[in-house]
């Protein structure tokens, strides 16, 4: 888990079924945000988006799970945390900053190479498209699936309805796919599978499904409002199976979300007391979730095998 402003990477093990520290490693950045593990060969290689920087680092992740440095490289416009990987291939979403942005007013996606990871590149870059003219378009997430890059984009233009997005880029030529598909405001996470695209909506307080079967041409499927325990102002999201699990940022629980039907979602329960959850991930048996809240917790929840 990263340490925003404290510049940290903390590492656990929880070979034994709980958490264990195995080290607290100091990034030369203040804000690490998103983080992927790249497999090369006999190794694992971390991407780190930092947002203070404008930079992506890539660390060693040694057997035992410590980090070192191996290199850096500076990235048009200000990285955001829901980075993906492909491969040895990351690509980071982005938001605009004077000077340095890939867009005159949108931020887009980069594409950094990592296959010599003591000396990663900037591959490619894509800005987005303005969802209505003079809207613009921030990329806040990515998910990765079948050759195409999936962006969830907000926007601080009014009206604010109309210029929130998902969009498409090519994953081999980094150009835009199709047009924009204009959602609620504020979407925060999201995650691909089975040709749908999920979203959590922070302000809309729901999950969002979408068709993407067909790159080129997305269409909304359906739109869920969990009420329990109360209304969901989503932001985490973590898929598995025909389950999705909705971290809820002010009620501080994980809702669970019957997929197996992406256009008529249904609310199956609620897992409580896990303070403001900002991400979550899944190994093995267990929920991870990760809490924004003052102090910052780490949250394993057994989840079973399959549910």
């Amino acid at each position: 888990m990263s340490v925003q402003q404290a510049g940290q990477i903390i590492t656990y093990n929880f070979s034994s079924g709980s958490q264990v520290l195995v080290s607290t490693y100091t990034t030369p950045c203040n804000s690490p945000s998103g983080m992927v593990i790249v497999p090369e060969g006999s190794s694992n290689i971390m991407a780190v988006a930092c947002y203070d920087t404008d930079s992506v680092l890539t660390l060693n992740v040694a057997a035992n799970g410590t980090l070192s440095m191996l290199g850096s490289v500076a990235v048009p416009g200000v990285p955001y945390p829901g980075i993906a990987a492909d491969g040895t291939n990351v690509f980071i979403p982005t938001f605009p900053k004077s000077g340095v942005n890939i867009g005159p007013s949108n931020g887009g996606v980069i594409k950094v190479d990592v296959s010599n990871p003591a000396a990663p590149v900037v591959a490619a870059t894509v800005a987005l498209a303005s969802p209505l003219p003079g809207a613009d378009a921030d990329a806040t997430a990515l998910a990765v699936s079948g050759g195409y890059i999936y962006v969830a984009s907000g926007s601080e233009t009014q009206p604010w309805d109309n210029t929130s997005s998902v969009q498409v880029v090519n994953e081999s030529t980094m150009q835009l796919v199709g047009l924009p598909l204009v959602v609620p405001h504020s979407p925060q996470q999201i995650a691909v599978s089975g040709g749908v695209a999920y979203m959590t909506m922070y302000d809309a307080a729901g999950l969002e499904s979408v068709n993407v079967s067909n790159p080129a041409s997305l269409s909304m499927m359906g739109a869920i409002y969990p009420t329990m325990p109360s209304a969901c102002s989503g932001l985490a999201l973590a898929l598995r199976g025909t389950t999705a699990y909705m971290g809820c940022y002010a009620t501080e629980t994980v809702d669970r979300i019957n997929v197996s039907a992406p256009a008529l979602m249904t609310e199956t329960n609620y897992i409580s007391s896990l303070g403001s959850p900002q991400s979550m991930a899944f190994s093995g048996s267990y929920l991870f979730v990760v809490s924004s809240a003052v102090g910052g917790s780490v949250y394993m929840v057994y989840v079973g095998p399959t549910n």
